[in-house]
């Protein structure tokens, strides 16, 4: 079996513009994360690196050949119990690549003393559910309505906790 071309490693104030980017891709799909498209890439640049350099956030990109395919932010790090976020690329699912992204944020978890890691995630996102089950993520609670959307309509979502401790 040949190794992957990419490479997970700790994002930086290089990698915001191109995380950034990568999230309004996912959020063109309009199925896989509450983040509607179009939003301001350059807005949103700007408070990511802000708040990465003031380590608000923490995260991890997915690199293959100069080009971020996958990307994990954990949010709100003072917590005892912190929440992330994920995206990979379309063309790049199913390759392992969510899983080493989960692997490291869970590593910096454990290493930080927090208690669990939690997260939220559409019911209907199958393959999603599958990968935090097998990496440790349980159900806490379906939260009704719980994301409005611009047309009108709402979205539940799955609170999901994988402990850490």
């Amino acid at each position: 079996m040949s190794r992957p071309r990419w490479r997970v490693r700790p994002k930086g104030e290089r990698d915001v513009a191109a995380a950034v980017a990568l999230v309004g891709e996912v959020a063109q799909e309009d199925r896989w994360i509450a983040t509607e498209w179009p939003f301001d890439l350059d807005a949103r640049t700007r408070a990511t690196r802000d708040a990465l350099l003031m380590r608000r956030i923490v995260g991890w990109v997915a690199d293959e050949d100069g080009a971020c395919i996958g990307d994990l932010t954990v949010f709100a790090i003072e917590a005892d119990e912190p929440e992330l976020g994920m995206v990979v690329a379309a063309a790049h699912r199913g390759r392992g690549i969510g899983r080493a992204l989960l692997a490291s944020a869970l590593g910096w978890a454990r290493a930080n003393g927090k208690a669990a890691l939690v997260l939220r995630v559409f019911p209907d996102n199958a393959a999603a559910l599958a990968l935090y089950r097998s990496a440790g993520f349980t159900d806490v609670a379906l939260q009704p309505a719980a994301i409005a959307r611009r047309d009108g309509t709402v979205r539940d979502v799955l609170l999901m906790r994988c402990a850490c401790s």
